[in-house]
């Protein structure tokens, strides 16, 4: 994991909260159409509940519509919502041993599943906050290589996502940092080989464009797409998180 969840975590989200005081809660996230800074916010502030809630409930499995999120009726105070939520998540997640059983939707149950789950998520919305009010900063390098990394060990496990496929093959390289993966849209589902091989697609570029553009919040123009292009529009058609 690059990113360090008790520093990263409290930091992005009063990032988000500073877009949203800047910005106003109506204002409009053009990386994830249709969505305002005060549906982002309340979204990531819903995950960060329900990911403390999970790892204070271990092993127990808790349904997130069963938490009171205590939201504040006014959308322009969500972002002291949030960030009290954030410190909350890093003050449990710091008590509990990453190796601690815990319940999660992958085949990952330890409570450092929910650690890296919450640390990347906020980032990228972070990210996604940001682009409210002009273009955000790329993510540092080992920060995207391990979103990427996550991402493509957690997205098979996604019900609402369909990742199987014909035995199509996406090559990503990283021109910036140690990353390369191999992705194979089978019928029975996603694998994923951290490895050197030829692909139908191959998709180059610094490990920030890869990870927007794998989860289409940039368009394909900013990493260099080799071989058949269509698979990599077709995994952005079917694969968005």
């Amino acid at each position: 994991m690059s990113l360090e969840p008790t520093t990263s975590i409290p930091r992005d989200a009063r990032a988000m909260a500073a877009a949203l005081a800047e910005a106003g809660p109506d204002a409009a996230v053009p990386v994830t159409p249709g969505w305002d800074l005060g549906r982002l916010v309340k979204h990531m502030g819903t995950v960060l509940a329900w990911g403390t809630a999970t790892v204070e409930a271990r092993p127990a499995t808790v349904d997130p519509r069963s938490l009171d999120l205590g939201v504040p009726e006014d959308r322009a105070a969500y972002g002291v919502w949030l960030v009290a939520l954030a410190d909350r998540a890093v003050a449990v997640l710091a008590a509990v041993p990453a190796e601690a059983e815990c319940a999660s939707w992958t085949d990952d149950h330890t409570a450092g599943f929910w650690s890296r789950r919450l640390a990347n998520e906020i980032a990228v919305h972070r990210w996604d906050a940001e682009s409210a009010l002009g273009p955000p900063a790329p993510f540092p390098v080992d920060d995207a290589i391990d979103a990427i990394d996550e991402l493509l060990t957690i997205v098979g496990h996604r019900r609402d996502i369909e990742t199987g496929g014909a035995g199509e093959t996406l090559h990503l390289h990283a021109t910036d940092g140690e990353g390369e993966w191999l992705i194979t849209r089978g019928a029975d589902g996603l694998t994923v080989a951290r490895e050197h091989a030829k692909g139908d697609v191959a998709v180059r570029g610094a490990a920030s464009d890869l990870l927007l553009v794998l989860m289409g919040r940039a368009e394909i123009d900013v990493v260099e797409v080799l071989g058949d292009d269509s698979v990599l529009t077709a995994w952005r058609e079917t694969v968005r998180f």
